[in-house]
């Protein structure tokens, strides 16, 4: 084999296992995602979000507290939630990562329970040594959920 060969390899391998580690890294914040929206934990969801958050909507700026509203509004009518995902995507450009997966949740009230999917699209950033959300989901649980049965 050629020494330019070798080089090829070598970076080709190298990058490989950069994005495979940036991914691992982004798949454990969307793990912890899941557990702050079962357990209804926003502390736990803000670790999660760029402090300095701020997001064009529309007609209107989103800041921290918005998305600290927002979790709180998808996650405390339902008495219990079950959250998983399928089709999940990690597109990363330097230090910026989109995902894009299918939510798919189960919430209950009272004996009420549903069963829906919520399409997502997420973006990352990498602040220092952590991948944080700069731009959340605007997924709506209430719209999903059928009260008496599933969708």
């Amino acid at each position: 084999m050629r020494p330019l060969s070798y080089i090829a390899v070598i970076s080709l391998v190298f990058l490989l296992a950069c994005g495979n580690s940036q991914n691992k890294e982004i798949e454990e914040a969307l793990t912890v995602r899941e557990e702050a929206l079962e357990t209804k934990n926003a502390d736990l969801y803000l670790t999660l979000i760029y402090p300095d958050y701020i997001e064009e909507r529309e007609d209107k700026t989103l800041k921290l507290e918005d998305v600290k509203k927002n979790f709180l509004t998808n996650v405390s009518l339902f008495d219990d939630l079950e959250i998983s995902h399928a089709d999940r995507s990690i597109y990363l450009k330097d230090n910026k990562a989109d995902v894009f997966q299918i939510t798919k949740v189960t919430a209950s009230i009272n004996d009420s329970k549903s069963m829906f999917k919520l399409s997502e699209k997420i973006a990352f950033e990498k602040i220092g040594d952590k991948w944080l959300i700069v731009k959340e989901s605007d997924a709506d649980y209430f719209d999903g959920y059928v009260f008496g049965g599933a969708q």
